[in-house]
């Protein structure tokens, strides 16, 4: 039995690699096969089936696991402290150094409505950083913190597609910028 803790090691590793290379194969080519998955991860065919028995289930897996790093992002983005200008700008830093780890969401999540209710408690602390910057009156009044914060997923899954994987070290500014400044003329930045 000594062995069980290595084995769980081994396949929690497995499994973590496996979602990695989905998520970027499928970045690539939506139609990636699992073969080509399994290939990129350096396993097996069958050690992909034996943690996820389908490509719906491998599908749904990474949206779990984005949707989870997501929420983790958001909370490492200190989303109560400092001006919401500030916290929202860590928020989109840390949603965009994700990546691509997005695209397999994009492919069909929105028609999945456990999905969609996810995305919307995982984006809760978000709406809480418009509201306190109206509040504060930084961000206008005038446009409801529920469309800013649809406006925001939207532009970060068109940040995502556009990248198609492939890391863009200045996507936050750019979203952050387009959110904030709208699409008048560049604001100086301090």
């Amino acid at each position: 039995m000594e062995d069980l803790p290595s084995v769980r090691i081994d396949a929690e590793r497995n499994r973590r690699v496996l979602l990695e290379a989905a998520a970027g194969a499928l970045a690539r080519d939506p139609e990636a096969s699992l073969s080509e998955v399994a290939r990129l991860a350096g396993l097996t065919r069958a050690t992909l089936y034996r943690h996820f028995g389908s490509r719906d289930r491998l599908l749904e897996a990474l949206r779990d696991d984005a949707l989870a790093s997501a929420v983790g992002a958001v909370a490492a983005a200190r989303v109560e402290e400092g001006a919401a200008l500030e916290a929202l700008r860590r928020v989109i830093t840390a949603i965009a150094s994700l990546g691509g780890r997005f695209w397999p969401l994009l492919m069909e999540a929105d028609r999945d409505p456990e999905f969609v209710r996810s995305r919307a408690q995982a984006f809760a602390p978000v709406l809480a950083i418009i509201e306190r910057g109206q509040v504060s009156g930084q961000i206008r009044t005038d446009i409801s913190p529920e469309w800013t914060v649809t406006a925001l997923t939207a532009l970060l899954a068109a940040a995502v597609r556009q990248a198609k994987g492939v890391a863009d070290p200045g996507i936050a500014d750019r979203v952050f910028d387009t959110v904030v400044f709208g699409i008048q003329g560049p604001q100086p930045r301090n």
